[in-house]
């Protein structure tokens, strides 16, 4: 990587980090906001072939999406936080379904998972694992959220409960789907 394109990457997390800094997001929620991981701290995926099968049996390949910005959390229908987050989740779903891509992968049985999305009206895409987690991903109960640019760096990662109904995040998100 050239030395302009580091500098971009290093001005854009500080702008990003001064933004979530100083403005108040809309959302109610308790959960923590997002951090974003400093350049030279950002994991590279190291592969893409994630085998995934969602709750209707349509199966998908992340390969397929491994030139595109993707988010993905993983997560469990008993965490006590599950709700507030999946909620945040949603509204960025919802604002950046048509420019990046989701994976809402769970360990929780399809039975589950159809009672729980139906009960909340959720609309994001739900998956299941049929073979590895690409690393340096992990999936840590009860959540583990990656944000990965289109180059595959680990741009957001969180291993808690949070809160992505932030404006700071959407800043990032903006400049990655570019």
């Amino acid at each position: 990587m050239n030395a302009k394109k580091i500098f971009l990457l290093v001005f854009f997390i500080g702008i990003s980090g001064l933004v979530y800094y100083f403005t108040n997001s809309n959302s109610a929620s308790s959960l923590p906001f997002p951090k974003f991981v400093s350049l030279d701290e950002q994991n590279i995926v190291s592969f893409y072939d994630w085998a995934l099968i969602g709750p209707s049996g349509v199966s998908k390949n992340m390969i397929a999406d491994e030139k595109n910005v993707i988010l993905i959390h993983m997560w469990d229908v008993n965490d006590p936080n599950v709700v507030e987050e999946l909620e945040t989740l949603q509204t960025i779903y919802d604002e950046y379904k048509t420019k990046a891509q989701f994976y809402f992968v769970t360990k929780n049985t399809q039975i589950e998972v159809r009672n729980f999305i139906e009960q909340h009206q959720f609309t994001f895409p739900v998956y299941f694992s049929l073979s590895r987690i690409p690393k340096p991903m992990e999936f840590t109960f009860p959540s583990s959220t990656y944000l990965l640019s289109k180059k595959g760096r680990i741009v957001v990662e969180s291993k808690v409960a949070t809160n992505w109904d932030d404006d700071a995040l959407r800043l990032v998100l903006n400049n990655l789907v570019k």
